[in-house]
């Protein structure tokens, strides 16, 4: 009825990745900002957790490296973009 086309071709074959839900809240949640902060807000928030989370001042360092990351990638505007739109793992690898 339709030809040769097969409407079950790549069924079966691993979802697309914008069929699977993107955590791309982690590194605001980390940094305790909205979606929307700019830039100084940011770094605001930056500076506030990382002098929390200093391993130097008795912090955890494990959450001081993640605070880190959070504000590397949301600091740069092609990074955040990339997170933004696949999450954390587009930032693992390097995307």
């Amino acid at each position: 009825m339709f030809g040769n086309f097969d409407f079950n071709a790549g069924r079966g074959s691993a979802p697309r990745a914008s069929a699977t839900k993107v955590d791309n809240d982690r590194y605001y949640e980390l940094l305790g900002v909205k979606k929307n902060a700019t830039n100084d807000e940011l770094k605001k928030a930056y500076r506030k957790k990382a002098l929390k989370e200093h391993p130097d001042k008795g912090g955890d360092p494990e959450k001081f490296k993640d605070i880190s990351k959070a504000y590397e990638t949301l600091s740069d505007p092609q990074k955040r973009a990339a997170y933004d739109k696949y999450g954390e793992e587009s930032i693992k690898k390097g995307a």
